[in-house]
């Protein structure tokens, strides 16, 4: 996993409750990088998910409103660092249906070595866009995060459904976004 993913998620934790949590977190014998991290390295994933499973006993948040907020930072500095993605877009399921062919073709142009999840995004109608994640790691959760502070954005009235993907676990889900109009 690429360390932006690590670091910002530190940034996160320490913004939001303190640098002694984040040392602590950081501090977890199963890491195996001692807790640190460069944003341009590659890192297990497992590290991501103790240092979430340890904040999320520290501060007594669900891993899900966790990862759910770290979605949303997340979105916010990827609309900071890379508005060529977003120029040109008013709607999110445009938008979105472009995610795989569009902004992780371009990550695996400058990052080779990244390993990011996939997206099969197909139109059942105008309005309805499928999009089934599928991913080694299992962060569906921040997947449907980064979707819906991708509808917010674009300030367009969607109803999101989310159900189980193949492996019926983190590791895959089908998102079907309808437009309401």
């Amino acid at each position: 996993m690429k360390g932006i993913i690590f670091t910002e998620f530190l940034d996160m934790a320490e913004e939001k409750f303190g640098l002694g949590v984040v040392n602590r977190i950081t501090s977890l014998p199963s890491l195996s990088t001692g807790g640190s991290y460069s944003s341009v390295g590659n890192y297990p994933h497992e590290e991501m998910l103790a240092m979430i499973d340890a904040l999320q006993k520290e501060v007594d948040i669900s891993q899900k409103e966790l990862i759910r907020a770290f979605g949303h930072r997340l979105f916010q500095v990827f609309l900071d660092g890379h508005q060529s993605f977003f120029v040109g877009s008013t709607d999110p399921l445009d938008f979105l249906s472009g995610v795989e062919t569009v902004i992780h073709a371009d990550v695996r142009k400058i990052y080779p070595d990244a390993v990011l999840p996939d997206f099969d995004c197909f139109w059942i109608s105008d309005n309805v866009l499928v999009m089934d994640y599928s991913s080694p790691r299992p962060m569906a959760d921040l997947a449907q995060a980064l979707i819906e502070v991708s509808i917010k954005h674009f300030g367009v009235d969607v109803k999101m459904e989310r159900s189980n993907g193949p492996t019926n676990d983190a590791h895959s889900a089908r998102f079907t976004l309808t437009r309401v109009r």
